[in-house]
């Protein structure tokens, strides 16, 4: 039964990877990706169900896994060894100076872990760009609608997780293969799997049960247990955006924008309003090509 359940709940799983890849194009022939194992149920999931991609796949391309060292104890670090192992994916745990960073520079036991996220991050990307591999993280569909509400209610812009991004710097580009993949499949999976799952060992520990991402999470089910559709509807939101219907100048302009009645029309703008225009830059741009605004 045990294993009827594990061979339908991960090929639902690698049909929304593949579907993901052919769409955004992550993963490519002969391509090295580095997957960053934190211990938790997302990373081991990642790397079990890229191994299984892997075989496959109609092409080659290659996997490894890292860890950040942060405190590891030796047991887990052998469990963590051994998943791997079984996985046939070439691991090793890195030693870093993460703990003794946060203790110098970081004062607010809040920031602690922001910071260890920071850290952490740029030390994979400095990793992934001296192997030349693709920086793979684990994140899943209720992260990225996580985010996405977080950063409308907390920082007022629309921004959530992308499937794939190139480092501001272009040294790295990160991909996200599970980024279709609901939370509680992937904890299912994880558990059919065995995996190794540890907590995380951060100097706070990530006690985030009352943070701004658990908040949103309870928000979220709840709204799912009133209307099943809300997570599905989220997540195609990120890839349904509509430029015309916000209010971004940087993405649709607006100040173009003209009835077709009022291109050439004569009384459209009158002479002296069109002489400031053209005399001073701070009235704004004068009469142009017409654009689209969608009605709906």
């Amino acid at each position: 039964m045990k294993n009827h359940e594990l061979h339908h709940l991960e090929k639902h799983l690698l049909r929304h990877i593949g579907q993901l890849n052919r769409e955004y194009n992550l993963i490519r022939p002969g391509d090295r990706l580095l997957i960053g194992i934190s211990g938790g149920k997302d990373s081991l999931s990642c790397a079990a169900l890229l191994r299984a991609l892997q075989k496959r796949a109609p092409f080659v391309f290659h996997l490894e896994g890292v860890t950040l060292d942060t405190g590891i104890p030796a047991d887990v670090g052998e469990r963590l060894h051994a998943y791997m192992d079984s996985l046939e994916i070439p691991y090793e745990i890195r030693a870093t100076n993460i703990n003794s960073t946060i203790e110098k520079v970081v004062t607010d036991p809040k920031q602690i872990c922001t910071a260890c996220a920071r850290f952490r991050r740029g030390i994979l990307y400095d990793l992934a760009f001296e192997k030349r591999a693709l920086l793979v993280l684990g994140h899943h569909a209720d992260d990225s609608m996580e985010t996405l509400l977080m950063n409308v209610f907390f920082t007022g812009k629309l921004q959530a997780m992308p499937p794939v991004l190139v480092s501001d710097d272009r040294r790295n580009r990160l991909i996200r293969p599970m980024i279709t993949c609901r939370e509680a499949a992937i904890r299912r999976y994880s558990q059919l799997i065995e995996a190794p799952v540890t907590r995380c060992l951060c100097l706070a520990g990530c006690d985030l049960s009352n943070g701004q991402r658990a908040r949103t999470k309870r928000l979220i089910a709840a709204m799912e247990a009133e209307y099943p559709d809300t997570g599905r509807h989220l997540l195609a939101a990120t890839a349904n955006c509509k430029p015309s219907n916000l209010m971004d100048a940087a993405l649709w302009d607006f100040a173009h924008l003209r009835a077709d009645w009022e291109v050439g029309h004569p009384d459209a703008v009158k002479p002296a309003v069109r002489a400031k225009w053209n005399g001073d830059a701070a009235f704004g741009p004068g009469p142009a090509a017409s654009g689209q605004e969608s009605d709906d």
